[in-house]
């Protein structure tokens, strides 16, 4: 998440908390907890949007009214562009389509450029689309890949934006378009393209096991084994040896392997990942 650029959510929700002169917890009722809270206006914790419609709602504040304020101070339309797509992102891993839905009247409500507004529209409608793929259509689909690949190279916003849907491409479509990544960053020190890179071959990884096809798995594990472990990419780290225990298990046939991936599935849960461990666990039950 972006932060320090002019002005963030958090500090404007806390300029009309000072303007109502209520306390914290009065401003935001039983919303949220209130040490959740003060990390928002501190600009510390991402606040969903399902919380933020809800703490506009209970304080009467309009939602355009604040976004335009948030346009003014914030100069420029990168600061509210970041947030929404934190904010589909947190839902989409939450599987919180209600909270999509609520984006998308924030979207309605900002004051975003047309451009902007259209686009940010597509990409909630692209992860709707992963969460219910009856609301899917070649149209879109068509329509996100081209998105995709009007990006020049293989910048930081266009491997954000293939991470987030890799799943409307085939598989050896992915691993071609990954290759050419992995061959185009192979040398970087840059933690936030490593991150990607992970997320990326984290998905590569899911989707051969989906698809039962193990045979190119071994070529990108290879090609991320230098990329050291820091706090910044411990998430990834687990979740690709997470994945890559299920493809040893089903490899060898050796059940009594899925202990490790419970182990891995106990650390996120302890770390108060409690939705994302839940789906790790679907993902163990539909694939033995």
């Amino acid at each position: 998440m972006q932060r320090g650029i002019n002005m963030m959510i958090g500090s404007l929700l806390k300029e009309y908390r000072l303007k109502q002169n209520k306390s914290q917890r009065k401003f935001i009722g039983s919303i949220v907890t209130q040490s959740y809270y003060s990390k928002v206006e501190k600009n510390i914790s991402q606040i969903t949007a399902d919380n933020l419609m809800g703490l506009l709602q209970y304080n009467n504040i309009s939602v355009q009214e604040f976004f335009n304020n948030f346009s003014q101070k914030s100069d420029n339309s990168y600061c509210q562009t970041k947030e929404l797509e934190n904010m589909m992102i947190e839902a989409y891993y939450t599987n919180n389509i209600e909270q999509i839905h609520n984006i998308k009247k924030i979207i309605h409500e900002s004051t975003l450029s047309e451009y902007d507004k259209n686009y940010q529209t597509l990409m909630t409608n692209g992860f709707l689309a992963l969460m219910n793929p009856k609301l899917n259509s070649e149209k879109l689909t068509s329509t996100i890949k081209n998105k995709i690949f009007d990006i020049p190279s293989y910048t930081q916003d266009k491997l954000m934006l293939y991470c987030d849907f890799m799943r409307f491409y085939s598989l050896s479509d992915n691993e071609i378009i990954t290759r050419n990544i992995l061959k185009q960053y192979q040398s970087t020190n840059d933690s936030n393209i490593q991150e990607l890179i992970l997320a990326i071959v984290c998905n590569i990884l899911i989707f051969s096991i989906e698809n039962d096809k193990f045979e190119n798995v071994s070529y990108f594990l290879n090609k991320i084994q230098n990329i050291k472990t820091t706090p910044q990419l411990l998430f990834y780290k687990i979740d690709i040896e997470f994945f890559k225990n299920i493809i040893e298990i089903k490899n060898s046939n050796d059940a009594k392997k899925i202990n490790k991936c419970k182990n891995f599935i106990k650390t996120l849960q302890d770390a108060g990942m409690k939705e994302y461990s839940n789906e790790l666990k679907k993902f163990i039950k539909d694939n033995f």
